[in-house]
């Protein structure tokens, strides 16, 4: 998250919400109150028969090096005055939030 730091000009507001994983073999979400709503499904390629998804190995990206691809299954964000709803993903990585 460190990276993201330049990005970031003005805070808007913080607000308290419950968070909840859901983690399903090849299906990952998360939901933050009724303000974010992700559902994400690792891709694996046709004809793959160990059924390993599509990986992104040893490349930059602020979130990790290692990246699965995935389809986003719902996306949605509504808060703090931006409304967001997308089509893409990104599933496993060595993710942490420490700075």
């Amino acid at each position: 998250m460190a990276g993201l730091t330049p990005l970031v000009g003005e805070v808007v507001g913080v607000e308290r919400a419950p968070i909840e994983l859901s983690d399903d073999g090849l299906r990952h979400g998360v939901r933050v109150g009724d303000a974010i709503d992700f559902e994400i499904e690792d891709i694996v390629p046709f004809g793959v028969e160990t059924g390993e998804p599509v990986r992104f190995q040893g490349m930059f990206h602020p979130a990790g090096s290692n990246l699965t691809m995935a389809e986003a299954k719902r996306s949605r964000i509504d808060a703090f005055g931006i409304a967001y709803e997308g089509k893409t993903g990104l599933s496993t990585s060595e993710f942490s939030w420490a700075a």
